[in-house]
């Protein structure tokens, strides 16, 4: 597995998974995503940029989400992650190649001052999470593994456990295989410095051309409860793959119950556990 340090960290912004049934990474909608937003990235610049340093701040954890204050609002964000190969041609992207996915928390924090839609994304250390284990990919496509997964999110909250976003399969992202591949080839090129993205292509030089990619590649639907609930100091998060052909819809909530307290299989599933600190109680 490639040293997540030193990669490239970006999402895929208004690609959505739906609970419609598709075939092939059919679009579900007319519109195309709304851009890349960069989650981290390793500056190799003698004089950097201060305006990206806080993308510069390695915000990956395992294991915890920090709230910076009591006045911030932190929501989940389910989704899932890609590790890719990279090749470049005369400083552009030729192409990327999937090789493994796994469970990402793409948390956001809701701030009226921020600007850049990344200064919602980054604030520091613990504010990213992504499961440590990996599902290798040997093609990328509708026939792949990748296609056998559902994606479904869970908070526990005073003991009790509640189902976050809804369980969906993640063969139902609106661009997915070649045709979120090719749209990310292309979008890299193509984005420009606005008010609310950045320029890809001149992070991506500014970190020397790094031959992997983290991508997480889109948001799914929350229930009534995640749309609603914001984290607090002590909430347990719970971010799901797992293969709807070894487990049903309805028995993932009592695997999670049991989660850390008995020796029991997950063959066929990835768990991202998190618990949430404020950080002014540290």
């Amino acid at each position: 597995m490639a040293d997540l340090k030193k990669a490239f960290h970006f999402g895929i912004v208004g690609n959505f998974a739906t609970i419609d049934e598709v075939r092939g990474g059919k679009q579900l909608f007319d519109t195309l995503p709304n851009g890349i937003v960069p989650n981290y990235f390793q500056s190799m610049l003698q004089n950097k940029n201060s305006s990206n340093s806080m993308l510069e701040q390695y915000p990956i954890s395992h294991s915890k989400i920090r709230i910076p204050t009591i006045y911030d609002n932190v929501q989940i964000e389910p989704e899932v992650a890609l590790e890719c190969d990279v090749k470049y041609h005369n400083g552009s992207v030729l192409y990327i190649a999937p090789k493994r996915f796994t469970a990402y928390n793409d948390a956001s924090i809701h701030r009226l001052s921020s600007v850049k839609t990344s200064q919602n994304k980054n604030w520091g250390r613990d504010s990213k999470g992504i499961a440590t284990k990996w599902i290798e990919l040997d093609r990328f496509d509708q026939n792949s593994i990748f296609a056998n997964y559902n994606l479904v999110s869970f908070i526990k909250r005073n003991g009790s456990i509640e189902q976050y976003s809804i369980d969906t399969p993640i063969g139902n992202y609106n661009f997915l295989y070649q045709n979120l591949i090719e749209w990310i080839v292309k979008q890299i090129k193509l984005q420009r410095d606005s008010l609310s993205l950045e320029n890809i292509n001149n992070l991506i030089e500014e970190s020397k051309y790094p031959n992997t990619f983290i991508v997480n590649i889109g948001t799914t639907l929350y229930t009534s409860i995640g749309e609603r609930t914001f984290l607090r100091d002590g909430d347990e998060i719970f971010i799901v793959l797992y293969d709807r052909k070894k487990y049903r819809e309805d028995s993932i909530k009592a695997y999670l119950l049991a989660y850390k307290t008995r020796n029991i299989n997950y063959d066929g599933m990835i768990i991202l556990y998190q618990t949430a600190y404020l950080e002014e109680d540290n």
